[in-house]
């Protein structure tokens, strides 16, 4: 019997994707997680855009 390329390769790239799945859905979930508490801050503040930062003009030297 003969190595099988196709074969093989399906395997590896299924291997990868149950690794990946299993280790990044932790991360997956946090980020979801974090993302429904900056809503829920956004609707409490009443604003989605950003604080406006005002910088004083220099003043000029004589």
């Amino acid at each position: 019997m003969g190595f099988d390329g196709k074969a093989f390769g399906a395997e590896i790239v299924q291997i990868v994707k149950d690794h990946l799945e299993r280790n990044l859905s932790p991360v997956a979930a946090r980020i979801e997680q974090l993302e429904g508490r900056i809503a829920l801050l956004e609707a409490q503040t009443g604003t989605k855009s950003r604080p406006i930062v005002r910088i004083a003009a220099r003043q000029q030297r004589e």
